[in-house]
């Protein structure tokens, strides 16, 4: 216990008088015990790097055993496991964790998607079975899922754009293949570019109804 002379008031548990502010007089004993400053430090959060080292050395340890067991007419299958992890980590990083606008994440997820199964297609002896039929009908999904994200969720009007910019570039994927001479069955693509310009449209038109009732609503008030 400790006493201020000045206000004449009893102080427990502190050396100053709560009151003035001097210090007391007499025997102060603390209320809670003496903890080192470092003890409440929080500590700091480190990015793990154990899953970028597991992955670096599975994709290290397939390629090695694919170089030293691969044949003549062998495939490089090591280039298999190394995009479906680089898919992998896009798709937890950026897919998952990021706050990008969703639209980007679909495009990125769509180059991806047409990477791998052009890999896949070139190691499984080059029949370009990706560009007749795989990436078309890849894009025609991604399309119907831009679709079902921008009937079902409220977005803004950039991300309404993006989505339709996202729909427009799903739609000349295929069309790629066709101008490049790569594609020989030529309907899947024209029909992944048909679903795309009419998917463009119905969007255009659904946009501008929106954007002239709040062009109304903004006059009236």
């Amino acid at each position: 216990m400790g006493k201020c002379e000045y206000c004449g008031v009893t102080v427990k548990g502190s050396e100053s008088c709560p009151l003035c502010g001097r210090p007391v007089q007499g025997k102060t004993e603390k209320m809670y015990p003496a903890c080192p400053a470092d003890q409440n430090e929080i500590p700091e959060k480190r990015t793990p790097y154990w899953p970028a080292v597991v992955t670096a050395g599975v994709v290290g340890i397939c390629a090695l055993v694919n170089l030293v067991t691969r044949g003549s007419s062998g495939g490089y299958w090591c280039l298999d496991i190394a995009v479906i992890f680089a898919y992998l980590w896009v798709l937890v990083l950026h897919t998952v964790k990021s706050k990008t606008r969703g639209s980007f994440k679909l495009m990125l997820q769509a180059c991806l998607i047409v990477a791998m199964l052009c890999v896949f297609d070139w190691n499984a002896g080059r029949g370009l079975w990706s560009v007749n039929f795989a990436i078309p009908f890849a894009c025609i999904g991604m399309i119907f899922l831009a679709t079902y994200i921008v009937m079902t969720r409220k977005i803004n009007w950039s991300g309404y754009i993006g989505y339709m910019v996202a729909v427009a570039l799903f739609g000349q994927i295929p069309i790629m293949g066709i101008l490049l001479g790569l594609t020989h069955f030529v309907w899947p693509s024209f029909a992944a570019a048909g679903y795309a310009v009419f998917t463009f449209l119905m969007m255009l038109m659904f946009a501008n109804g929106r954007y002239k009732d709040a062009q109304t609503r903004r006059f009236r008030f």
